[in-house]
């Protein structure tokens, strides 16, 4: 089973290649020509993207409802978290007895054959896959390895008592050394982009252009995993502070060679990322197919 998990052969696989990162803020959905950036550059996007995009090279979801929805091939239902902990030997929380039904999507990850998946799991617990909350437990992940090819499993740090500890920061000097060492053990930041920016960093990506994140205005965030795409879905999202110190955290490592091509008005309130311009790009196709062999051989 261990097959499955991200391992020491992936460090440094993309050294000296460029990742185009879609995310989920609306600057994504305002490229004109994301289409050809899509088809000559190796991207990456996140979560529910990967229904607007689905001719991607990579997919990470670090969300149990969010992997379940698009690993799962037949309905199943959640019930929404209301709050509490659920941690490795205790748990004090409520939820919504009455289960949302979802329709498991698995037929968008399979439109692209080559298309490499990642799931950013948990080692504990183990029960919260009925709940909208955490990430999916790891031995369900391997589970979903099995069934659908190119899947592949990261892991999330959670602390001894299985919280979200410690978060990256660059007041943390723990979270700046161990940023993107161990794919077993990435740090949290809030959402799923810290997940993403430390993997691109074991894998030696010399340059992200980013797209969706950091933006103002509205995501998609589809409360209750219902509409997810109709206009009522859209909603003003707000950073928490956990969110903010991992953006400083990935520009403290990064630098500028994380480039924000449309959006990320709230990047450049808190760290001085620079704008990527078309140059940043690949115009021809060559690097992205050898990436992707690379990668499928693994």
């Amino acid at each position: 089973m261990t097959n499955f998990y991200i391992n020491e052969q992936w460090k440094n696989i993309a050294k000296g290649h460029t990742a185009f990162c879609i995310l989920g803020g609306p600057s994504s959905q305002e490229l004109d020509n994301i289409q050809d950036i899509i088809k000559n550059n190796f991207t990456v996007t996140i979560n529910r993207s990967i229904e607007i995009f689905p001719n991607v090279d990579m997919y990470i979801t670090a969300d149990n409802g969010i992997a379940r929805e698009y690993f799962e091939d037949k309905d199943f239902f959640l019930h929404k978290f209301m709050g509490g902990n659920l941690n490795k030997n205790n748990s004090n929380f409520s939820y919504e007895e009455k289960p949302i039904w979802m329709e498991g999507k698995r037929n968008i990850l399979l439109k692209n054959p080559n298309l490499v998946k990642i799931i950013a799991c948990n080692e504990f617990p183990c029960y919260n896959e009925s709940f909208t909350t955490g990430q999916l437990y790891k031995y369900k992940g391997i589970e979903y390895a099995k069934q659908v090819k190119n899947t592949h499993i990261c892991i999330e740090h959670r602390n001894i008592n299985g919280e979200s500890w410690p978060t990256l920061s660059p007041s943390l000097p723990e979270t700046i050394k161990g940023y993107g060492n161990n794919p077993l053990k990435l740090y949290p930041g809030g959402n799923v982009s810290s997940i993403l920016f430390q993997l691109l960093w074991y894998m030696g990506f010399k340059k992200l252009v980013i797209i969706g994140y950091g933006d103002k205005g509205r995501s998609v965030r589809a409360e209750g995993y219902e509409n997810k795409f109709n206009e009522e879905s859209f909603t003003e999202f707000k950073w928490s502070e956990n969110e903010l110190h991992a953006l400083a955290t990935h520009y403290q490592k990064w630098g500028d060679r994380i480039k924000i091509l449309k959006g990320g008005e709230l990047c450049k309130e808190y760290a001085s990322f620079p704008l990527a311009t078309q140059t940043d790009l690949c115009t021809f196709p060559d690097d992205k197919n050898q990436l992707i062999e690379k990668i499928l051989k693994l």
